[in-house]
């Protein structure tokens, strides 16, 4: 999914993608509250999520580190929805 972000036209989600690599939450954090319009929204929590999917500590750690996060919560419903498929 990281090679289907271009840097150039999605800044913040390619940085988002880049801190799933390395364990780092805060980007996709920022990410998420970015996205404000509902199609934005969905797009970026189902590209959180398939990250997440291949690599979820840094999911684990965001939960962890905000438990009432309804940001976190929706990327890992998504996890689980795409998982359950």
């Amino acid at each position: 999914m990281l090679a289907d972000v271009d840097p150039s036209e999605d800044p913040v989600l390619a940085r988002a993608l880049v801190g799933t690599i390395r364990d780092d939450w805060r980007p996709a954090a920022d990410a998420m509250a970015s996205a404000r319009e509902w199609e934005r929204r969905a797009y970026v929590t189902l590209t959180l999520a398939t990250a997440a999917a291949r690599r979820g500590t840094w999911l684990q750690k965001w939960l962890e580190a905000r438990p009432g996060d309804r940001d976190a919560a929706a990327v890992h419903a998504a996890v689980e929805t795409l998982q359950a498929s």
